[in-house]
């Protein structure tokens, strides 16, 4: 009990929808007095904390050194908490982040975004699927699924290709494995890469009765009119991938990485994978735990991972789709993707890594650094 309360309090739910979601996914019903008892005995609260701006200083400047340095106030704030346990008012970060980085603080202010209004019932009702290229050229697509009414990302991954019908399709299949539920309608863009993933869906569906089951349980349409994952993208450019295009274009300029050459593509993998991986794991987590504010768009105020298991808190319902268990073997062979990140390559840098000393890269510095010394020895 006591990790799942820590696991709620960190993802900053308010204590009414941790006593629901105890009862609801984890059948423990206590009271409110116990669970404030509780959280007093594993030494968590949210007010009267002891703020430590130096501590809190430096973590800032910790995530400002690297794609962290586009993030705004509010999600620094998220960041903090989800990270580095931080529990301090976002006033406090507001301050330190415009003494620290008054630059990017004008900036960040002068942003503005217009979206058109956008309808969707419940969660599960809608999955939005898609491609994000803009670190293609780099070696590193991504591959990303958002829920419409809750704005839940249920998968955001690095893959060797986001062109793969295979690899997508099972992207599609580990979560809806993993839920044990898909959605009533998929909706993706033209591309080939969401064939298997289209078919698995309707292949779900084939033996439901509502008027979007079948054929018409997944839907295509242009790229640019799939606007819930089209917005989240643009959210993470501003917030993330911009560093990072910049520091690959830094490496080009510099001469020490030549896109058109498969060993630096390779090593640059090797190296920054995982750091990457990381990142967007990060951004995944403080983005499903962040609160989205009300506007004048139709658009769900809270939090999406609160929205999507309990959307009975703001009058809506789950529209998830059962399907056979038996179902996914078939589908299941039509997603082997097992031996997708190997190549003799990778098997090379990973002995080399090896008898050179280099141990797991965390940072970009780390992977900057275990790049420079594979390729020289390569």
């Amino acid at each position: 009990m006591e990790d799942i309360i820590r696991d709620y309090f960190k993802k900053n739910y308010t204590y009414k929808t941790i006593l629901q979601l105890l009862e609801k996914y984890h059948a423990i019903e206590i009271s409110r007095s116990t669970l404030l008892n509780k959280l007093k005995e594993y030494g968590l609260r949210r007010r009267g904390n002891t703020i430590d701006r130096d501590h809190v200083r430096r973590c800032i400047l910790e995530e400002l050194d690297g794609s962290g340095s586009m993030l705004g106030y509010r999600a620094m704030w998220r960041r903090l908490q989800s990270k580095h346990g931080l529990q301090i008012p976002r006033s406090v970060v507001q301050i330190i982040l415009r003494e620290v980085d008054p630059e990017g603080s004008r900036l960040r202010r002068a942003n503005r975004l217009h979206r058109r209004s956008y309808l969707n019932p419940g969660p599960n009702y809608c999955w939005h699927a898609d491609g994000y290229d803009k670190l293609k050229p780099y070696g590193f697509p991504i591959h990303g699924c958002i829920d419409g009414f809750s704005r839940k990302i249920m998968w955001l991954n690095i893959v060797r290709s986001n062109n793969d019908p295979q690899v997508v399709g099972r992207l599609f299949y580990n979560c809806v494995t993993n839920l044990q539920l898909c959605p009533t309608i998929l909706r993706t863009d033209l591309g080939t890469e969401n064939g298997i993933m289209a078919s698995a869906q309707c292949f779900l569906r084939r033996n439901h009765t509502d008027t979007h089951c079948n054929v018409n349980a997944h839907r295509y349409g242009s790229s640019h009119s799939n606007q819930r994952i089209e917005a989240w993208w643009a959210m993470l450019r501003r917030s993330w991938s911009s560093w990072w295009i910049n520091f690959f274009k830094d490496l080009i300029a510099r001469g020490v990485l030549d896109t058109s050459n498969t060993l630096h593509l390779e090593c640059l993998w090797f190296c920054f994978s995982p750091v990457l991986k990381k990142g967007l794991e990060e951004i995944k987590d403080s983005w499903n735990c962040h609160y989205v504010r009300k506007s004048r768009y139709y658009t769900q105020a809270g939090i999406p991972n609160q929205l999507y298991l309990l959307p009975e808190t703001v009058g809506a319902e789950d529209f998830k789709k059962e399907y056979d268990g038996r179902d996914l073997i078939e589908i299941e062979d039509s997603v082997n993707v097992s031996a997708e990140n190997y190549s003799t390559y990778q098997e090379y840098f990973s002995y080399s890594a090896g008898v050179l000393g280099i141990g797991q890269m965390q940072t970009w510095r780390d992977a900057l650094a275990a790049y420079e010394r594979l390729l020289e020895a390569a």
